[in-house]
């Protein structure tokens, strides 16, 4: 029986249907028995297609003795997979003949026309990838969203750029409780510090992903590492140059505004994407960022840890751990089970050993909870977390001296490179100028150390009050990050419990 075999992988304008493939076949069949395989959408570059696969089942039982196609590509672009695949054929006298280059496969001449047509199918198939990833790349450095489904929170918008067609990311105002969830991300993950805690939470309170289903770590993960939420300014620059990125644009573009895409091959495809950034590409984008920049890297710099919160069993009796101490000998204060009731008492350093007896009133760590989550709830209510004009002038003059220094440093390692080709006279000029740059290098490095802007985001501000307000329901964790990220010390005395607030 003689096989007809047709495949297509995408239906366009200058590609030759199925049908048409079918047509030109049957043309070299007059009375004899056939059968039509067909793989349609199926690349030629392996042979995992399933018509394909039967045909050479088939071939195996002997119920085919002849093959039509109409280009030899059509079987594969690989000149490797064809030489295995003709092989076979070989093997069971299965007679090869293709429409198209019209050649007999028993000849010397014939093999050899078949294998020169697979060289020359091979190598366009390789050019045809190095256009498309060129054009790829390409795309990319115009800024230009890429293919594949939106980043949560936002969707694609037409634009033109460049007299191209094209699309742009946007925030998604259709689905605004996904941007919603992404800044509650941020916010609760440095709070948490478990994406597994964080997933349990946004899957309690309803939160759904793109595709309607549930969180899971890895997918906050990615959402938290992801570039294109952040407003990138000369830290995100600095952070993403030391992971190995290679970055599109001079740190001039970095003023703290847009979002950033990352592309590229991963180089180590074991591990999660946007974790290892060597040889990644990284691109200034249109839209722009909703993350801070100090939130976004402080996520980063936690997750770069690279190991769970794990419980250890140490300072697991209350959430003050760590902060409370005897204002008469100043030792750390822990808790004391008692032993006929289920009751958390204090006991201070110097009373075990033997020398602090001022404090005569008995406290429990109840009471004491109690009294610093009122005084902590009041604290974060009237602290003014606004950010000020003057704040901004102050952002934007620190991220101004930070694009310096990066300046500077390039400069220098430029210079000192050229050290091992100069003569005497230049070696001189390149010395004074390393020490001129050197010098401004360590005033800026001075300048960003002593004028540090605190800056905090005000919607972090609302959430923070709004945690407060649901304490009882926060996790043992979550409440001991909250006192730590705000109380400095707590000093116990008889009549009086001093808060300490950083």
């Amino acid at each position: 029986m003689i096989a007809i075999y047709c495949r297509q992988s995408i239906d366009k304008k200058d590609s030759i249907s199925i049908e048409a493939q079918i047509e030109s076949c049957k043309r070299l069949i007059f009375s004899e028995e056939y059968e039509v395989y067909t793989d349609k959408g199926f690349t030629g570059a392996n042979t995992n297609r399933p018509q394909f696969e039967k045909l050479m089942k088939d071939i195996e039982k002997k119920k085919i003795n002849k093959i039509i196609v109409y280009k030899v590509d059509r079987i594969s672009r690989s000149l490797q997979d064809f030489v295995g695949i003709y092989a076979r054929f070989e093997k069971h006298g299965i007679e090869f003949v293709s429409c198209n280059e019209q050649f007999d496969t028993s000849t010397a001449m014939g093999k050899a026309t078949l294998q020169i047509i697979m060289v020359f199918a091979e190598l366009e198939r390789n050019m045809i990838q190095k256009r498309v990833k060129d054009n790829f790349y390409e795309r990319a450095k115009k800024g230009l969203f890429l293919a594949g489904v939106a980043p949560y929170g936002f969707k694609k918008v037409p634009i033109q750029i460049d007299g191209i067609n094209t699309q742009k990311l946007e925030i998604d105002s259709d689905h605004p409780e996904q941007m919603q969830a992404v800044k509650y991300m941020y916010s609760e993950y440095m709070l948490s510090k478990s994406l597994g805690e964080l997933a349990k939470k946004l899957n309690k309170e309803g939160y759904k992903t793109n595709r309607g289903k549930n969180f899971t770590s890895v997918a906050i993960g990615r959402i938290l590492r992801n570039p294109v939420y952040v407003r990138a300014d000369a830290d995100v620059y600095q952070y993403l140059k030391n992971k190995g990125a290679l970055i599109n644009e001079p740190i001039e573009y970095y003023t703290g505004e847009y979002g950033l895409t990352i592309y590229g091959t991963r180089k180590n495809k074991g591990k999660s994407k946007f974790n290892d950034l060597t040889n990644e590409h990284v691109q200034m984008n249109k839209h722009k960022g909703i993350i801070s920049s100090s939130q976004w890297l402080s996520v980063q710099y936690e997750l770069d840890k690279n190991k769970p919160v794990t419980n250890s069993g140490k300072g697991k009796k209350t959430w003050l751990t760590g902060l409370t101490k005897c204002g008469y000998c100043g030792l750390h204060i822990s808790v004391v089970s008692g032993q006929r009731n289920s009751k958390r008492y204090i006991n201070c350093g110097g009373r075990k050993a033997n020398f602090c007896f001022k404090r005569t009133v008995t406290l429990t760590f109840d009471e004491i909870e109690e009294i610093v989550m009122e005084c902590l709830t009041h604290y974060i209510n009237e602290y003014e977390f606004t950010e000020t004009e003057n704040v901004r002038k102050e952002y934007q003059k620190e991220n101004e001296l930070k694009i310096r220094l990066v300046r500077l440093t390039d400069e220098i390692k430029e210079l000192v490179n050229k050290v091992s080709q100069a003569n005497e006279t230049l070696l001189q000029y390149i010395n004074d100028r390393v020490y001129q740059l050197d010098q401004e290098k360590k005033e800026i490095e001075e300048k960003i150390k002593y004028n540090k802007v605190q800056i905090t985001d005000i919607s972090q501000t609302k959430r923070l009050r709004m945690i407060m307000t649901e304490w009882d329901r926060l996790s043992f964790d979550q409440k001991k990050t909250m006192a730590q990220l705000f109380i400095e010390k707590i000093v116990i005395y008889n009549d009086i419990i001093e808060i300490i607030y950083k």
